[in-house]
């Protein structure tokens, strides 16, 4: 299941899939109406959106992001679009999308066929998949992916879990920061991002992706179930969900979340000091254990989870 935990986690996943077309992937208008928004407490923990005080820093806001979404369970309120507008800054994982050329180059192996990466039972099985599963013949696999990293072909495998057209909030958000002029910063560079999955050894890419393909429809089916609990903002509980859907990447949480996490509260320590940022990073990033909540938290900051809607 780790294509799902994928969208939770890595905005690099969200350049490759709007960049070469593997998904319907657009910005959402934002309507215009003008009005203030207000900063509403909610009382149960379960918002993907949290402000950030004390520490003498300008007030600011953390959002939770599904890097791509189901039209049907997308939701960018006004209130949220104004928060964006009206900040000095835009944090992010990455600032900005790469360039589509140096991108596709970063995912190029050096040397070697990504059948390299594979056992003779893993390629028949994979093979065997990537032609019922998405009419890519055998021929067609070894023109399109045999020279690229096994990345480009978990990016592609991940828009099956979609059963309709997808939106992309790390989208609108860049969109509104680009029209608003507002200045856009980011955590990490693509570089790095997809340094992490260099990172991973050949084996473990290897079953990542082998398991990535077990029961498409189980996949899809878990898929919806993740992004309505998502839509509600059901964090006590998506955020478990995830956890127990993608155990094959758990073995990498280090690596892909926490000590990403703990990377990035210098940066964000500096930027609210002086300026009103609107923060907005995978979800998975925020919660629970190590997250940015109780990491920034730890560092005496009062974080609080408002709604949405206002």
């Amino acid at each position: 299941m780790g294509k799902i935990y994928l969208q939770l986690i890595s905005s690099a996943l969200i350049s490759f899939v709007i960049f070469f077309g593997c998904s319907n992937a657009g910005v959402a208008e934002v309507q215009e109406e003008e009005k203030k928004w207000k900063d509403v407490p909610l009382d149960n923990g379960n918002s993907l959106l949290w402000k950030i005080e004390g520490n003498g820093c300008v007030p600011s806001y953390m959002y939770g992001t599904m890097h791509l979404i189901e039209e049907e369970y997308y939701n960018f309120t006004n209130p949220m679009a104004e928060r964006v507008m009206g900040s000095d800054a835009i944090i992010m994982e990455v600032g900005g999308m790469p360039d589509p050329f140096a991108a596709l180059e970063m995912m190029t192996l050096d040397s070697g066929n990504v059948a390299d990466y594979f056992t003779k039972e893993q390629m028949t099985e994979l093979l065997a998949f990537m032609d019922s599963e998405m009419d890519v013949t055998t021929e067609m696999f070894h023109k399109m992916y045999g020279g690229m990293k096994p990345f480009y072909i978990m990016q592609n495998i991940t828009q099956l879990s979609f059963e309709g057209p997808t939106e992309s909030y790390d989208l609108t958000i860049m969109q509104l920061a680009g029209e608003n002029e507002v200045p856009l910063i980011g955590f990490e560079t693509f570089e790095q991002q997809l340094g992490f999955f260099d990172s991973v050894s050949s084996e473990d890419m290897a079953t990542m992706i082998m398991e990535s393909i077990q029961d498409p429809k189980g996949q899809k089916k878990e898929m919806q179930k993740l992004m309505k609990l998502y839509s509600k903002q059901k964090v006590d509980k998506f955020i478990p969900l995830m956890t127990k859907q993608s155990p094959e990447f758990m073995q990498f949480a280090d690596l892909f979340l926490y000590d990403r996490n703990k990377a990035w509260i210098p940066t964000l320590k500096k930027e609210i000091a002086d300026k009103q940022c609107f923060v907005a990073v995978g979800a998975a990033h925020l919660f629970g254990e190590g997250g940015v909540i109780d990491l920034m938290e730890k560092e005496g900051y009062t974080l609080t989870p408002i709604s949405t809607e206002f």
